[in-house]
């Protein structure tokens, strides 16, 4: 038990009831570390209090600067005749002096009357202002003097002067048979509690002390945690790392050239249309500063294409819709600078954006693995085994024929593609996982490169549902600190 309930229970416990300030008195607590104990001793049923509800009162800043003068009184004092509305300055006090009768309107002309000549006079004590200096000096106000001025009160609320909030208040305290067993148990065993004034005080030398129970119950803690996407995130890398091979980046800002040229997609294909991809406005264009690389890609395309390669159109700037953008930056920077160091084994993981509609698995914005191997005698065997090797350490049985699957499928920049699938048994459906194949030698001969190059492109945020239990994507990005800090492991 805290110090404080252990003061309070002690100093109740031969009396039939106590106040706040009393017990304060006989104890040497403030009002406040009283009013915590009490609320913490009423929680275990160790007191019985009489609680009830008083209103307290706060000036606003504007508030203050109203307890010498309103606008309106002001108003009034300085009007020393008849005067054009539209050449007072000071509106709220005109339509306060209005609404308090202290003026009169003769169609533009506004005129002090007689009410307005005496709340211009120096004795004249204004209620509202009255009231909103009697309220700053209160700590609460009772029921009697709220309902005796309720339309001052609720006048100085609308106009912003005053805030008005309930606020709880301790009567009579008394001991429960629960407290008194408390109280004994704490006395015959010791206190429970080692806290800071006991230690700067130096009373925790006379005290006994209860022995340590940690089977006790305890307030939850939370440990600093990862954001369940990084954490995901991280253990993707790590599976890469541990199979040999080497992180890369590249820009989320990227050229059409490097996002779909490069990659074999047409000009014209519907892709590349602004409800699928974020196109950029600053920068709006990105230049291609290898001239050879640009020229045989154009060839690249017109001689597979047959149709007009326009280069603006290469240049635009846009939001990357696909990770496989940086393998193609990386099959150009190692197609001719390794030497005798294949295959060249690269991953990578980021976000990529694509402009979709929103629901419960679809986001603008989703996370993204790919990966490349750059080598000799390259084939799909190499792949499939690649490909099973990382999502078994994912948690997927990829030996069972009826829940982890290849099959052939079509992709622009592979030839041959498949494609890994999962039986998904609540949904009763084959799920795809990744896209893979062997990338085009139109691609790499326009890329420098002769060697054989391996693919794929994988999105995470399906196995989020699988690792984190959710239902919907959206969990992921509404920084629900409960969730945040209860969520389980993750489920791989």
């Amino acid at each position: 038990m805290h110090e404080y309930q252990l003061k309070l229970l002690d100093f109740i416990k031969n009396r039939k009831e106590s106040d706040v300030g009393s017990i304060a008195e006989g104890t040497g607590l403030s009002r406040d570390q009283v009013i915590w104990a009490v609320e913490a001793l009423l929680e275990k049923k160790a007191v019985n209090a009489e609680k009830s509800r008083v209103a307290g009162a706060s000036l606003t800043k504007e508030g203050r600067e109203y307890m010498e003068m309103f606008p309106e009184e002001r108003l009034v004092r300085s009007l020393k005749g008849p005067l054009k509305a539209a050449e007072i300055d000071d509106k709220i006090g005109l339509i306060w002096a209005k609404k308090n009768g202290w003026i009169t309107l003769e169609g533009d002309t506004v005129k002090v009357n007689s009410k307005g000549m005496e709340a211009a006079s120096k004795g004249f004590e204004y209620g509202m202002r009255k009231i909103l200096n009697e309220l700053d000096g209160m700590q609460s106000i009772d029921d009697g003097y709220m309902k005796k001025h309720a339309d001052e009160i609720k006048a100085l609320e609308r106009r912003k002067l005053l805030n008005i909030e309930e606020k709880g208040f301790i009567g009579s305290v008394s001991i429960t048979e629960e407290g008194r067993r408390m109280l004994e148990s704490e006395e015959s065993e010791g206190v429970g509690q080692l806290t800071k004034e006991m230690i700067s005080s130096g009373s925790w030398k006379k005290m006994k002390f209860k022995r340590y129970d940690i089977s006790a119950p305890a307030e939850e803690s939370y440990a600093a945690r990862l954001h369940p996407v990084r954490e995901f995130i991280n253990y993707v890398r790590h599976v890469w790392l541990d199979m040999g091979f080497v992180e890369v980046s590249g820009p989320i800002v990227e050229s059409a050239f490097w996002n779909f040229d490069v990659l074999f997609s047409p000009q014209d294909h519907p892709t590349r249309e602004m409800q699928d991809t974020f196109f950029l406005s600053n920068p709006k264009e990105i230049s291609i500063e290898d001239v050879a690389l640009l020229n045989r890609v154009k060839r690249m395309h017109k001689a597979n294409w047959e149709r007009i390669w326009k280069e603006e159109l290469a240049k635009q700037a846009l939001l990357r819709t696909q990770a496989t953008s940086v393998s193609a930056h990386y099959i150009y920077k190692f197609a001719n600078a390794v030497r005798g160091d294949y295959p060249v084994k690269l991953f990578s993981v980021g976000k990529v954006f694509r402009n979709e509609s929103i629901d419960y698995k679809h986001l603008a914005e989703l996370v993204q693995t790919d990966g490349i191997i750059i080598g000799d005698n390259l084939n799909l065997a190499h792949i499939i085994y690649t490909l099973k090797t990382f999502y078994q350490n994912l948690g997927f049985n990829v030996n069972n024929p009826k829940e982890f699957r290849f099959k052939p499928s079509y992709f622009p920049f592979v030839e041959p593609g498949l494609e890994a699938m999962y039986y998904d048994r609540e949904k009763g459906d084959w799920i795809e996982l990744v896209g893979a194949g062997i990338i085009r030698k139109e691609i790499t001969k326009a890329l420098g490169t002769s060697k054989t190059v391996l693919a794929w492109g994988a999105g995470l945020d399906r196995l989020f549902f699988k690792a984190l239990d959710i239902d919907a994507l959206t969990t992921l990005y509404k920084n629900d600190i409960g969730w945040l800090r209860s969520r389980g492991r993750l489920k791989l």
